[in-house]
């Protein structure tokens, strides 16, 4: 270990006096002179005079310059030392010209800030662990079923308990269903929508999270308990509670009913989906049918134990179940997913492809400084030249340039990291989509070794090309001739890189094209109602307060006659879904038709509705009628049914009058169908409502008088003449006055729910646009400055064309069909790539293929117009010259 160890100090003490070099320098003077000194001082004891002594002193001494670079050597680290040489004449020289460094600065901060800002993102959403014990084994189950399309569905609860029970694979598994609830922490206070998730007793040890007051739940074989016991987030004990640290203990009230208070999650914790209150299960799982889907889950696998082989276990489990319970599970299958990739949902391919555009944003900013460099190296074809005709080797050379592509490079690297963490910043506060994790988001250690990455690959990327092509420059050849013949050499170099660059940006602006022309289809796409002038508002009855169904719908039908009496109301109505949200699929028996097998029912997506519903949001009736108030529980049950049904269950015929029945009389604690018997004759046909997404088709869907089957939690819609303010101020007016104990959540217009569920592409559309348009203007700035390049360099030859008779125009032609001709050459390029580069985009499109025809002309019109308006500047500059004076010049 000796020898290591007296090399590395050895290193370490010459890096030390290479960086410390004036002091070194000056320590040295000092002990020179000491000697010097003292050995005057003893010939002047020996009686030598005085001027004698000194100058017999520095004889006797020897040479003080040579002794200076023995000493030198032994303290500097010779290569250390010339890269600061570098640095330092870098720095001086850079400061002669400050827009030539401002711009490469600015250009290189722009593409670091939009790697940088990425990167952030995608560190505290994608790459770092989840903060749960294990996270690397925790998973979600979803149930799939191929014949229906259905590849992401919640667990029913009897299925979770078989799953749950394959202790050779699951460590644990916890399940919750997701309610709605109004809180009210005193018997006076005013109630609030929380949310909550009531979930079994294990959640948290699940996770290997534990409450930082209190003990939680207290876990046993059931899962469950019937002691009303709750736990809330950090965030609620602080808001609500003003962080009172007695909490633990307290009743609050939520649905009417009173809830201990049990314990308080740490800061940070909201698991799932931002809850606030995690309720204790109190119903036993097993007594749901296995064919209701509404439960949330996470498991931990057992060590060892990989997603493919639980997939291959669950595969074999629900297999049996198929085969034992056909009438439920026939079709169904599970598979698990790591939990992280749950929560990543579709950020995850979204922040990489942005990575990716962000990469190409500052590979353009490369490309561009590059350029600049290129430039200002041909320039300096003398000044190389003079240093290889006095010894300067090529290394030498390069390293120079290098040190000076080092020093952009770190300032393009500060101004990237103050421009991404601004922006990160600013886009956490516009987004209009929940980011998952957040909070998690922070300028760490791997986010400033990325940045340390980029600063040295961009040193690289865009000092390495210009360094290398000025050192083959021939000493002789630059002094004789100037720069020109590099400059002729560096044209063709230059002309590549604009190529790049407009190539590059054909693929952004693709990108950003097709997204934007998804977006587009889907904002125009017939959603089977009218949305402007609707404003829409959820409400609660809590089950203490509203147990009796009767007393359920005699709320909601005088709260709609109310509202509908008011004079700015037009209509009003009530769902227990909006569309867009997808209802419960359950099975369906058509009366008079050749019987199916147990589990091969047609389903329909359930959804309950009064009179006014379809009125509200000017949904057409089809055939037959609409529900009216003498629809009653005492009366036939009817139903309307939409097209997509009507055409699945009666193709080619009239559904008016046709019988359907079901045996779903219970949705839980939401809803219940009172009519008497399983039947329903179909009364109306209404056109097709989207039910899921604007992407996706519309699905069966069956529709239920809300008197006969009424549900306490519902979905006010009301069409009104005045502001949204003034609507919604008069909304909750109406519901206060019905029940003061009740809030009115959710309350927002019906175009900003159809754009909410646009939100990821449209995220994904902007962030992309904005790194196409920085490109773009890039790519424009490159055209421009190569063309201006060209145009100083060719003043001789332009001025000779004019001179013997050359039209101005003609020259400004020239010019720009050089331009023009670059564009060309990088958009045919740029659209091959974006055919290929495109698919990371495909989980965000609608009805727009990758490498779509329409939007690539769009993009090489847009690069063309700008390239010409960019060519156009040094154009009309080189055709008006002046003859004699380019001629004089030159």
């Amino acid at each position: 270990m000796t020898g290591p160890r007296l090399l590395t100090r050895d290193f370490l003490a010459r890096l030390l006096g290479s960086i410390r070099r004036a002091s070194t320098e000056q320590r040295l003077d000092e002990e020179i002179r000491f000697h010097v000194d003292m050995q005057a001082a003893k010939n002047e004891r020996m009686g030598m005079p005085a001027a004698e002594a000194r100058r017999q002193a520095m004889i006797s001494f020897g040479g003080q310059e040579r002794c200076r670079e023995i000493v030198r050597d032994g303290y500097r680290h010779r290569p250390i030392e010339n890269a600061l040489q570098d640095l330092r004449y870098s720095a001086r020289a850079l400061r002669g010209v400050p827009a030539y460094a401002l711009a490469a600065v600015v250009a290189l901060g722009i593409g670091m800030g939009s790697v940088n800002g990425v990167f952030t993102l995608l560190n505290a959403v994608v790459l770092r662990p989840l903060a749960y014990a294990h996270p690397e084994r925790l998973v979600t189950i979803l149930e799939t079923n191929r014949d229906k399309g259905l590849t992401h569905e919640l667990l029913s609860p009897v299925n979770f308990v078989d799953y749950r029970g394959m202790s050779d694979i699951f460590v644990d598994a916890a399940a919750w269903w997701i309610p709605k609830i109004n809180l009210t922490d005193n018997d006076n206070g005013e109630a609030a929508r929380v949310a909550a998730a009531e979930t079994t007793a294990n959640l948290f040890s699940v996770l290997g999270v534990h409450p930082m007051l209190g003990s939680g739940f207290t876990v046993d074989s059931a899962l469950r308990g019937r002691n009303g016991e709750a736990v809330i987030s950090h965030r609620l004990w602080q808001s609500r509670f003003s962080g009172d640290r007695t909490i633990v203990g307290r009743s609050v009230r939520m649905n009417g009913q009173l809830y201990t208070i049990v314990g308080v999650m740490p800061a940070g914790f909201q698991f799932p989906d931002k809850t606030d209150v995690w309720q204790l299960l109190e119903w036993d799982l097993r007594q749901h049918s296995r064919g209701a889907h509404f439960m949330g889950t996470v498991a931990s696998l057992k060590p060892g134990i990989s997603i493919d082989r639980a997939n291959r276990a669950l595969d074999g489990l629900t297999a049996r179940l198929a085969s034992e319970h056909r009438e439920t599970n026939l079709g169904w299958g599970a598979r698990v997913v790591s939990l992280d990739r749950e929560i990543e949902g579709s950020f995850r391919p979204a922040l990489f492809a942005l990575l990716a555009a962000s990469s190409l944003l500052l590979l353009i900013a490369c490309i561009n400084v590059a350029n600049l460099m290129l430039a200002r190296s041909t320039a300096r074809g003398r000044e190389v030249a003079v240093r290889g005709a006095i010894g300067a080797s090529r290394q030498r050379i390069v390293a120079l340039f290098l040190a000076e592509s080092l020093i952009l490079s770190i300032g393009g690297t500060v101004v990237g990291l103050a421009v991404g963490t601004l922006s990160v910043k600013g886009l956490l506060a516009w987004s209009p989509v929940e980011i998952p994790r957040a909070d998690h988001v922070a300028l760490d250690l791997r986010v400033f070794l990325v940045a340390l990455g980029a600063t040295i690959v961009t040193t690289l990327a865009f000092g390495l090309g210009p360094a290398l092509h000025v050192s083959r420059t021939q000493p002789g050849s630059a002094m004789r001739d100037g720069a020109r013949g590099s400059q002729r050499e560096g044209r063709a170099a230059r002309r590549l890189l604009v190529i790049a660059q407009v190539a590059l940006a054909v693929v952004l602006l693709s990108g950003a094209g097709l997204l934007i022309r998804s977006v587009s289809k889907l904002l125009h796409q017939d959603a089977g109602f009218e949305a402007s002038g609707v404003l829409t508002g959820d409400v609660q009855l809590p089950a203490g307060s509203y147990e009796d169904w009767d007393r359920v719908n005699s709320f909601y039908g005088n709260l709609l006659r109310s509202l509908r009496s008011r004079p700015d109301i037009i209509a009003a109505g009530a769902g227990n879904y909006l569309p867009l949200e997808t209802a419960y699929r359950l099975p369906l028996v058509v009366v008079g038709a050749a019987p199916v097998p147990k589990g091969d029912e047609p389903t329909a997506q359930f959804h309950t509705v009064d009179e006014g519903y379809f009125a509200t949001l000017r949904v057409s009736l089809v055939r037959g009628r609409a529900f009216s108030d003498h629809d009653v529980p005492t009366s036939p049950g009817v139903a309307i049914v939409n097209e997509t049904l009507a055409r699945q269950l009666w193709p080619g015929e009239d559904a008016i009058g046709r019988h359907v029945t079901t045996t779903s009389r219970f949705i839980g604690p939401l809803g219940s169908r009172l009519v008497k018997g399983d039947d329903h004759e179909i009364v109306g046909v209404v056109r097709d409502v989207r039910n899921t997404s604007l992407a996706t088709a519309t699905e069966p869907a069956i529709y239920f008088a809300e008197r006969q089957f009424p549900f306490r939690n519902m979905h006010l819609v009301v069409r009104g003449r005045g502001s949204a303010t003034a609507m919604a101020a008069l909304l909750r007016g109406e519901v206060q006055r019905a029940d003061p104990a009740l809030p009115v959540a959710n309350v927002k217009t019906m175009p900003s729910v159809l754009a909410e569920s646009l939100n990821p592409p449209r995220f994904v559309m902007a962030l992309l646009t904005v790194f196409a348009m920085l490109a773009l203007l890039l790519a424009a700035v490159g055209i421009y400055g190569i063309l201006t390049y060209l145009v100083g360099h060719r003043r001789r030859e332009i001025g000779i064309r004019l001179a013997l008779g050359g039209r101005p125009h003609d020259i400004l032609r020239m010019i720009v069909r050089e331009g023009l001709g670059l564009v060309l050459a990088g958009c045919v390029i740029g659209a091959a790539v974006a055919v290929v580069a495109s698919r990371l985009l495909a989980s965000f499109l609608y009805e727009v293929s990758p490498g779509d025809p329409a939007t690539t002309a769009g993009v090489i019109a847009l690069v063309a117009t700008v390239a010409l308006a960019a060519s156009l500047i040094p154009g009309r500059s080189a055709s008006a010259l002046d003859p004699v004076n380019a001629l004089r010049a030159e």
